[in-house]
């Protein structure tokens, strides 16, 4: 079984592991579990939040409106357009089709955080694949309806227990995996 492990990078927090130590350690926590998992993982950039600052497209303008013709694609005869991806997309995406399990880790599950940051990501890209996203949350805020509509099949709130994620990665890898 392959585990898919992603943890959003936080470049600006100034106390505590950095991303890349804390996705190792979850990663080690995860394989004393399950060891005949092969566990990967994987640090996001940091996407911006609800009421924050996001980049700029063309012209100023935020989001995907952009100056330009309105070309109506089906009058083309076309049915779909191709999509424009960033490169953490575009490698999120080639890892989860690797993946049995995409597991992201996160300090807080709240509703900006259920529909943006690395939870929103991995959701979105497990999605296209059916493949399960189980959420590691220090505190959890959200309810499980909240949370299924997401497209996550499992929370887990770890709180302070260190133990936390060997008895999640037990849950969720079989014994023979």
């Amino acid at each position: 079984m392959h585990v898919l492990l992603c943890v959003e990078d936080d470049a600006d927090a100034r106390s505590g592991p950095s991303a890349p130590e804390r996705a190792a350690a979850l990663a080690a926590a995860w394989r004393e579990g399950a060891p005949r998992c092969a566990v990967t993982p994987l640090v996001l950039p940091a996407a911006p939040r609800a009421g924050e600052e996001g980049p700029r497209g063309p012209g100023g303008s935020r989001g995907a409106s952009a100056p330009g013709v309105f070309v109506p694609v089906t009058a083309l005869g076309l049915t779909r357009v191709a999509e424009q991806v960033s490169a953490a997309t575009a490698r999120l995406r080639e890892q989860v089709a690797d993946a049995d399990l995409a597991v992201a880790a996160v300090p807080v599950l709240d509703g900006d955080g259920l529909h943006g940051g690395v939870v929103a990501a991995v959701a979105g890209a497990a999605a296209e694949l059916a493949v399960p996203v189980v959420v590691l949350a220090g505190r959890v805020a959200v309810t499980r309806r909240e949370w299924s509509g997401a497209g996550v099949s499992g929370v887990h709130e770890l709180g302070d227990d260190s133990t936390a994620v060997v008895r999640v990665a037990r849950t969720w890898a079989p014994s023979w995996a």
